[in-house]
This record gives structure tokens, C-alpha cells and sequence, in this order.
């Protein structure tokens, strides 16, 4: 594998102008300070800010350097594989109203992506989910026939003999696409949401790391490194990257899952269409949860997964990368790997996002994969609560928020124990069924 030396930052940097100037002075009084300045701080800064609010967002980083824009791209109704699941869990209403809420929230965040005066690079490049086995496909089927019975959105089922219209692979069983979804170049989807918010008067500080937050009589004093900080009320948007600094509370439920991406050298735009001829966004349904797609301008795969649960480096995660787009497509064993970079993605213990309240702070997190689409839809929501407003109101505030006695927060320490059982038994095992359904 010819992929040193490699560069560990996101290639969507590249392609991407340079973001306006945070570092600014820190006021000492503000009606609404958010802290976090990914895609759910920026659209609730942007949100309370066209409403008339002196907002404040203050970020440990410079804004954006979280998964807002290390992510896929990938955006569209956010159908998990845990639906069926979770309408035994909440119950038929709930359940829907989750489903026609993560409609509601694709429809708000493309608007947002493709008609706010930036540039966010927004293609309908159609997501089709790859099913690795028969008893993968099966399901998938099942689940198509509850999201169309429903009316959550288009999905077709797409049969094994139709797939070379969409991926030149054969070791898949059929797929679902979801012919409406689409896709983002996410650095310049940040960097335009982050000038739009600014632009309607939201004050942005960074890097300025919240290092204690204490109630007041009359809302919260926040003590960061550039001083203290005033404000009547108050929105945590940290998801994946929420801290016990920032609040205990929240940081014990909820965990960073790391997750790498790697792109490959410049391969042309004809070898792309002829390995991905539908030009997807692509997902497998696999539990290393493999995603990849075509970068934006055809010349290059950008692929990512489940390359290490526990801290590794860049080059080791390439080569797991590589190994299993070689897997997919042969040929990828000869392509070079340029850039490799990592991320973190914010999970629940329930595995679905939750919106809630707490000692007066306002939140939403634990997007598990579906930031793209959910982030500025929930943190219009958050906003709209933190300012009293009934149309705040979502189903995700119904979902559960669970703890567990073994996480304190910050890092997960329990993935050191996790990491072997996926790898070594749940992978492996996966990896036998498929292929005996490969040899028929």
C-alpha cells in the first residue's frame, strides 16, 4: 500500500475558502451564549440572532474543527436500521412522529444548504444502503415496506441484478436507495452557515474553552479562558465533543465514537464512474459500517468506517480503510491513499439523538451518524426553547436519555474492552456469513 506520507487533515479543507476571523475579544454580558460552534451552534446562533437576540457562541476550537467538518457529506431523511426497534420502544406515535420529524428536518437543512446565498457544494446524489448478505437484504426489504407504508420518504428496493447500475462491486445482495437524499461539501457548508450567522449579528469566539459553568439568579456565568462571561440564557451544542467541563451531566451520557476517513489520490473522473456509475452516497450494512462516495469533483473516493474503536494512528487506520475498499473494488488495492483523518461522533447510549433541558440549559446531541441533516434542524430547535418559543417543540425531545454507572464522561474508557469484540468476534463472524452467501 502505497500511502505515506500522509495528510491528516480532512481533504475537505482544501476545497474549502478560508473561514471568517473568531478571534475576537469576549463580551461580558449576552442574552443567549451557545457553546459549541459546529452546524447545531451556528444554525441556533443563526436562529435566535434573526429573532432579534444578542447571542454569544464560544468554541474550545476554532468553529468547525469538530465532525461539522470532518464528516461524509452525506445528508438525507435520517431512516435508522433501529426503526422497527424503536416503534416498540416509543410506541406507534412517537415512533412516526421521529420518522416524519427526520423528514422534516432534511427538507429544512438542503433548504438551508442550497438556498442561503453560500455555496455548500449540495448535489441529490441519491444514498443507496449495500447489503452485505442475504439475511442483511431480507431486512433491508422489511424495513422498506415500513418506511413506504408509512410515508417517510421514497425507497427502492434495488434487487442484486440491478446493482451494477449503482456500484461495480459483486459482493453485494441487493440495497436500498433513498433516490432523494443527497450531499454536501461539508467544510464549505460550515464556513458559509458560520458567515450567515455572524452576518445576522451572532457574536463568535473562538477558540474560547468554557472551563466551569455556574447558575445565577438570573441565568449563568460562564468562566472561559479569555474571562467570564454572563448570559441570561444558555444552549450546550457540543455533541460528541461535550466535556464534564462543560457539564458533567451531559458528558455522562453521551460518547465520542471515533470514525476515519481516507481519500485516495486523484484517480479521474472516468475510473469513478466506472467503479460507482450512480454516483451515490454509499453505506454498507456491515457492522463496520463502512460509508464512502465520490468526492465532489468526481476525481477521488472518499471512503470511511469503523477503522479503530481505541486511539490509533493515521497510517494503521488507512491501511484497515484501504484493505476493505480493496475488498469492494480489487483494483483500489493499487490506488494511493493521500489523506486520512479522524472525527468524533457523538452516541447515546439509546443510539437515537435527544433534545432536553438541563438546571435551565438547553441541548441536542447525540446525533449517531445523522449530524448532517439533524444538526442545524435540532439546533433551530434549541434556540427556539432557550427563547421560550412553543415551535421549539420535536419528538426527539421524547426520546430516552440513559446513563450508564461505568461512564463518567470525557473518554470512553470502556471501548478498550468493546474494541476486541467487534474486531475479533463480531466481525469475524459477520465476515463467515458473508462469505458463505459469496459461495452460494
Amino acid at each position: 500500500m502505497k500511502n505515506l506520507p500522509l495528510n491528516t487533515n480532512p481533504w475537505w479543507w482544501e476545497d474549502a475558502s478560508t473561514p471568517p476571523a473568531t478571534d475576537r475579544d469576549l463580551p461580558q454580558t449576552t442574552e443567549l451564549a451557545i457553546i459549541g460552534a459546529g452546524f447545531t451552534g451556528l444554525s441556533a446562533a443563526l436562529t435566535a440572532a434573526e429573532r432579534g437576540a444578542q447571542v454569544t457562541v464560544l468554541d474550545a476550537q476554532l468553529p468547525g474543527h469538530g465532525a461539522s467538518t470532518r464528516n461524509a457529506g452525506m445528508i438525507g431523511a435520517p431512516h435508522r436500521p433501529g426503526f422497527v426497534e424503536e416503534l416498540k420502544t416509543y410506541g406507534e406515535e412517537t415512533g412516526y412522529s421521529l420518522a416524519h420529524e427526520g423528514m422534516e428536518a432534511y427538507a429544512f437543512s438542503r433548504d438551508l444548504y442550497e438556498n442561503s446565498g453560500f455555496d455548500a457544494g449540495f448535489r441529490e446524489s441519491g444514498r443507496i444502503q449495500l447489503a452485505n448478505s442475504r439475511a442483511h437484504f431480507a431486512a433491508q426489504k422489511d424495513r422498506a415496506k415500513i418506511l413506504n407504508g408509512i410515508d417517510a420518504g421514497q425507497v427502492e428496493i434495488v434487487e442484486r441484478d440491478a446493482l451494477p447500475q449503482h456500484i461495480a462491486s459483486d459482493i453485494y445482495h441487493g440495497g436500498l436507495l433513498y433516490p432523494d437524499h443527497g450531499s454536501i461539501q461539508p467544510a464549505k457548508a460550515h464556513g458559509g452557515l458560520l458567515q450567515k450567522a455572524m452576518d445576522a449579528g451572532a457574536a463568535v469566539c473562538a477558540p474560547c474553552a468554557v472551563t466551569n459553568i455556574t447558575r445565577t439568579a438570573t441565568g449563568f456565568e460562564l468562566a472561559t479562558i479569555k474571562g467570564k462571561l454572563t448570559a441570561k440564557r444558555l444552549v450546550i451544542a457540543t455533541n460528541g465533543y461535550t466535556t464534564p467541563s462543560v457539564s458533567r451531566h451531559l458528558a455522562r451520557r453521551i460518547f465520542p465514537l471515533t470514525s476515519f476517513m481516507v481519500a485516495t489520490e486523484e484517480l479521474g473522473e472516468d475510473v469513478v464512474r466506472r467503479v460507482a456509475p450512480g454516483l451515490h452516497m454509499m453505506v454498507e450494512s456491515r457492522a463496520r459500517h463502512s460509508y464512502f462516495r465520490p468526492s465532489p469533483d468526481g476525481k477521488r473516493i472518499l471512503f470511511g468506517g469503523r477503522a479503530s474503536m481505541v486511539p490509533t494512528d493515521a497510517a494503521r487506520a488507512a491501511r484497515r480503510l484501504h484493505d476493505t475498499m480493496a475488498d469492494i473494488w480489487p483494483e483500489a488495492e493499487a490506488w494511493r491513499i493521500t489523506h486520512c483523518w479522524q472525527g468524533s461522533t457523538g452516541f447515546t447510549f439509546a443510539r437515537i439523538p435527544h433534545v432536553g433541558e438541563h438546571e435551565g440549559a438547553h441541548f441536542a446531541y447525540g446525533y449517531c451518524g445523522n449530524g448532517v441533516a439533524l444538526s442545524p434542524w435540532l439546533g433551530r430547535k434549541i434556540a427556539l426553547r432557550a427563547l421560550g418559543d412553543p415551535e421549539g417543540e420535536t419528538a426527539y425531545a421524547r426520546t430516552r436519555l440513559e446513563s450508564r454507572f461505568y461512564h463518567r464522561g470525557g473518554k470512553p474508557w470502556f471501548l478498550q474492552l468493546a474494541s476486541p469484540w467487534w474486531n475479533h468476534v463480531v466481525d469475524r463472524l459477520e465476515t463467515r456469513q458473508i462469505e458463505r452467501d459469496r459461495r452460494g
